[in-house]
């Protein structure tokens, strides 16, 4: 399961190394990001193998995102899901960036994109998270390709284009972010942020309640 909180390693065998999209489809986007299923549906005529537990509703609609680094001239790829609430960042948009930094739409929390640390946490306390959890990728000739072994998700190192301490490196990144927040002047997105969270919610809910409604009618 991708959101066990253990060292142990986590799997995307259902499909084993997945091809994402080419290198070339990244760097289109010019800093935008790819979203994609962690878990792609399996065909209904697949049989479910006997050692295999079932994915929570939450694992099943889970997704990640990925998006071309332009400093370590790679691509970088995380869970979608915020730290705080548990809920994807990006509103279904595939919107993932805001002045440079991943930025989590539900409670506007800031992560650094080089290494998936929490700049600002979310709005209510600005209270820092623990990191995004990475997925690791990696290019095989023009393609970018999910890997199905998947280690610890959370970045643990610096960057290794990046001399600095930890903690200089993270004081650094928060000036940076605050220098581009104070240039911004939308207050009225505190507003758009808290009526956005409510109708993704309710569609979130919608899901699992069909969801849980599909076995009951297939046993009828």
């Amino acid at each position: 399961m991708f959101l066990r909180r253990s060292g142990r390693a986590f799997s995307t065998a259902s499909t084993g190394r997945r091809m994402l999209c080419s290198l070339q489809e990244l760097r289109d986007l010019q800093g935008k990001g790819l979203k994609f299923p962690l878990h792609p549906p399996e065909p209904k005529e697949a049989a479910p193998k006997a050692d295999t537990k079932p994915r929570r509703r939450r694992d099943l609609l889970a997704t990640g995102f990925v998006f071309f680094n332009e400093k370590t001239q790679q691509p970088r790829a995380f869970i979608n899901r915020c730290p705080h609430a548990m809920l994807e960042l990006d509103f279904d948009d595939s919107d993932f960036f805001c002045e440079g930094f991943i930025h989590c739409k539900v409670h506007a929390a800031f992560f650094d994109p080089d290494t998936g640390i929490c700049l600002q946490g979310p709005i209510s306390s600005r209270k820092a998270l623990r990191g995004l959890d990475e997925l690791r990728v990696e290019v095989h000739g023009e393609d970018v390709v999910l890997l199905a072994e998947q280690s610890k998700a959370r970045f643990t190192s610096m960057p290794a284009y990046d001399s600095q301490e930890p903690e200089a490196y993270k004081r650094e990144k928060q000036r940076e972010l605050a220098e581009a927040l104070a240039k911004r002047s939308d207050m009225s997105e505190v507003e758009e942020i808290q009526q956005r969270l409510h109708e993704k919610t309710m569609a979130r809910l919608k899901q699992y309640e069909q969801m849980d409604q599909a076995p009951r009618k297939a046993k009828k």
